[in-house]
């Protein structure tokens, strides 16, 4: 994103609007395997 910014064939407010969706998804998928690592350390140690 950054290389298309300085390409000049995005605007920097496109770039940060990308910028902001792709840290929405990361932040998204986060939690969604911290809370496998929880369900899955809970099923371990109740064994």
């Amino acid at each position: 994103m950054k290389k298309l910014s300085k390409s000049n064939d995005v605007s920097e407010d496109e770039v940060k609007q990308l910028e902001d969706e792709v840290q929405k998804l990361t932040d998204k998928y986060i939690a969604k395997v911290d809370k496998a690592v929880e369900e899955k350390t809970k099923e371990i140690l109740t064994v």
